[in-house]
Order: structure tokens, then sequence, then C-alpha cells
């Protein structure tokens, strides 16, 4: 009885269009005070365990985290990135759809959200592609698809709240995500390949770039490799845990923010205090001056400067601290969740439930794939899995399923679920890049702006939901694709 009342208020909730938090809260409160008389007790340490859950020292990693990506989003990165992998990807087959994939997979490095990713390298790419004629549904399909992966590529948000969740090593999961990322990344890049290749009206054709660009280019890319590999390097090596790895990237994404909007600025007034040094040769103090000439300092350009990292750390914080409150209640309620059904027993009654259909540990995981491609279609990614999860556990554990194995599986699941029609944040997303990116294209050119329907994005992603169905087969079928990184790793805290 309680089982079905628990998935009944869940419904009710969610189809009322209650907050994910006050639903997962509500649903617990109420199973506590109608199928949990025999012990009082217990509200008092459902209270404590809500608390001990919420002050998780790994839970400082997910707002260090967003903020990270915050300040590499506004720093002007995305651009550069963008500009260079468009320099090398442009003589395959798809032309610049392929830079969308590339610039997102390591955008979603630095990011960890999803959402992020899209917004930011849709803001960067969407402008170029209607004029070069490309095919409008794939371009917004592939962007949909590619911003996806900042919840698979480490550093993650939803592997560190499936990691809280299930009891699971942080670090080992981002590792764990490393190789299916790169892997999904590569077959949504094979999948425009061949697209192009069949209907090659789908992309034109573009102009080669010389050897010479491509590699000055690359230089502009080392600030933004050297703080991946510094925070993912730190985790494999075991120098770090995941929360002290995220406190270096922001402080490596803050000077890159420093740099990207008042780097010249510094570079001048450096010029300007080393020249005045004295016994500066002749020929130093020559260069120095050219490097004053090439950029002045103009009255009220350092006030200016000020002002604007000023304003951009006060952006990076206020985002950083919305998303992070609304996804640490979610969290807190799920946790409070989980305590109420195993105090109801609801977590034991759905193990020995599942354990009576004697499915083996295959046949399990194959049908929760199942379960989360239908769940996905009509709730949003974060409140599928910590609704479910807390359920999933004992189930999961009785079946001797590896947890990190399951995690990448989940991830994915969850990806497809942000990109699968009518419900997927992802969608929406680039549904209103797309009218905000028309909007200033007819502004400029002084016409009408036309936007298609939503209903352009839905079928633009359908090929790389079929990239994400053939890569979960490939992880279910060679688990060592999830778990061989972890193995490797000399720290995994």
């Amino acid at each position: 009885m309680a089982i079905g009342a628990a998935f009944g208020m869940m419904s009710a909730f969610f189809m009322g269009g209650l907050y994910v938090a006050g639903a997962l809260g509500a649903v617990a409160l109420i199973l506590m005070k109608f199928f949990n008389i025999s012990n009082p007790n217990l509200w008092n340490i459902m209270g404590n365990r809500a608390w001990e859950g919420s002050t998780n020292f790994i839970l400082i990693a997910i707002p260090l985290f967003i903020l990270m990506g915050e300040l590499v989003l506004r720093s002007g990165v995305a651009d550069r990135m963008y500009n260079v992998l468009s320099r090398w990807l442009v003589f395959i087959p798809g032309g610049l759809i392929h830079s969308n994939i590339a610039s997102c997979a390591i955008f979603a490095a630095c990011a960890g959200s999803s959402v992020a990713t899209a917004a930011t390298i849709s803001r960067v790419a969407l402008p170029s592609f209607r004029q070069r004629g490309y095919n409008e549904r794939l371009v917004i399909g592939s962007l949909a698809a590619g911003g996806t992966l900042g919840i698979l590529i480490p550093p993650s948000i939803g592997l560190v709240l499936y990691g809280l969740i299930v009891g699971e090593s942080i670090g080992r999961l981002f590792l764990a995500g490393f190789v299916p990322g790169a892997i999904l990344a590569v077959t949504f890049m094979l999948m425009i390949m061949i697209a192009a290749k069949i209907w090659p009206g789908i992309a034109p054709k573009e102009e080669m770039v010389s050897w010479r660009l491509r590699f000055l280019g690359l230089f502009s890319l080392l600030p933004i490799g050297f703080l991946i590999f510094a925070v993912l390097g730190s985790i494999y090596f075991g120098f770090a845990t995941p929360t002290e790895a995220a406190a270096a990237g922001v402080t490596g994404a803050f000077f890159l923010a420093l740099v990207g909007n008042s780097g010249m600025l510094l570079i001048s007034l450096a010029a300007g205090v080393l020249r005045r040094l004295p016994g500066l040769p002749g020929a130093a103090r020559a260069r120095l001056d050219d490097v004053q000439i090439a950029r002045p300092i103009m009255p009220g350009d350092i006030q200016r400067n000020i002002n604007d990292m000023v304003r951009l750390l006060k952006e990076s914080f206020l985002s950083m601290a919305r998303t992070s409150a609304m996804i640490l209640l979610i969290l807190m309620a799920a946790f409070t969740l989980q305590f109420a059904f195993a105090s109801v027993r609801i977590s034991v009654d759905m193990a020995e439930w599942v354990a009576a259909f004697e499915l083996s540990q295959l046949q399990l995981v194959l049908v929760l794939v199942v379960f989360y491609l239908v769940l996905g279609t009509f709730m949003e990614s974060y409140s599928m899995m910590l609704t479910t999860l807390p359920i999933l556990i004992p189930v999961l554990s009785d079946a001797n399923v590896d947890k990190v194995w399951f995690g990448i599986i989940m991830v994915i699941l969850l990806e497809a679920a942000q990109i699968s029609p009518p419900q997927g944040m992802a969608l929406y997303v680039l549904h209103g890049a797309r009218r905000d990116s028309d909007k200033e294209m007819a502004e400029y050119e002084g016409v009408l702006a036309q936007t298609g329907t939503i209903n352009d994005v839905f079928v633009g992603v359908l090929p790389f939901m079929v990239c994400m169905f053939v890569v979960i087969g490939l992880v279910i079928a060679f688990p060592e694709l999830a778990t061989w990184l972890p193995d490797q790793a000399k720290g995994g805290r």
C-alpha cells in the first residue's frame, strides 16, 4: 500500500507542477506520518539524516564546479576555442557541425553542466550557420546533443549527485565517465560524417585553412587544456579529492577570466612599469614602448576594467548561487525521501518484488534502461534520478550490479532524457538560443526575425538519440569501457 501511495503522490505532485524538492519532501513527510506510526522517534532521525547528507564535504564540489564553469563561460575562451577547433575539423564531411560537438566536449570538461554547455556554445556557433547554408535541424540537434556531454564528461554534476546518493567514490565516477564520454562524442561525429556523405546538401564544403594557422591557434587552447588537465589529473593521480580539484579549478578559471577581460591592459601596465627600470637596454625599452603604443592606457580604462571584473564576478557568483541552491535543495529532499522509503520498507519491498522475477543482472539492467527511456520523455533528468535511486539502491545491491558501471549507463540515460521530446530541457534551451540568434541577425540586417518551431529541434536530435542508444549498448556489452580507467587510478577519492 505504501508503494502505491508513494508513486501516486509523486505523480500527482509532479503533474500538478509542484517544485521537485517540495514534491520529494512532501512525499517523505506524508509517508512517515501515515505509514510509520510505530516509532515516532524516527522523525528526529530523519531530520538528522537530511542534515548530515546536506552537509557532506563532497557537496562543496557542486557549487565550485558550477562557479568554475561560469567563470570560464565569461572569460571569452568559448569563442577562441570554437574558432580554433573549426580550423582543424572543416575538412571532415559535415564541416563546422563537428566543431559543435568538439567544442561542447571540451567545454563540458569545465562547466559540468549540460545547460551551460549548450547555451554557451550555441551563442558562439549559431550566427554563422544559417549564412553558410547548413541544414538547420542537424545544426540545432548537434548543439543540443553536444551540450548533454556536460553531465557525462567529468567534472559532472550528475555524477556527483549519483555518487552521493549511492555512496560511491566521486573520483572513480569521474574517471569512469571519461572514456564513454569520448566515445559518445566520436559517435556523434561519425554519424554527422556519414550523414554528410549520404546527403551532401546538409553541410557545404568549407575552405581549407593553412597548417600554420591551425598550429598557431592551438596556443590559445593551452590555458583551457592545462586547466582541464590540472583538475582531472589531480583526481586521477590521487593528489586531490574532487572538492580540492574543484577549488583549484575555480582559481584557474578566475585567472582565465582575468586574462580574457583584462589581459592587454595588464600587459600595457606591466610594460609601463618595466620601461622605467634603471639600466634597461635601449632595445628592450623600445619593445616596451611598442607595447604601450599598441595598447595605450586611456583615462578611465583602469576603473572601467575593475568595474567589468566586479560585474563578471557578481554575475558568476549569483548564477552559481541560484543553480547550487536548486540542486542542493533537491538533494536534501532526496536524502529525506531515501530515509522515509527505508523506514516504511518500500526499498526492501521493491527489492523483494524484483527478486521474485529472478532476473539476471543483464536482464535487470535492460529493464531499467527501458524504464528510464520512457520516464525521460515526461520527467526532468535530475528529478528522475533523485526520485528513483533511493528505491533502486537495494535492488542493484541484491543483483550485485557494479554501481560505477551502472552510474555511467544512468548518466547517458539522463543525457537522452534532456533531449527527449517533449520535456527535454536542452531542447528548449536551444530553441531559445536559436530565437535570440535569429532576432539579433534580423536586427542587424533590418528585416523581420523568422524562427522555426520547436518541432525542428525535436526532429534534429533524433539521430543523436540513436547514437546514445548505441553507446549504452557498448557500455552494457563491454563494462570495461566504464570500469577500466577507475581501476587504474592512483587515487579514486
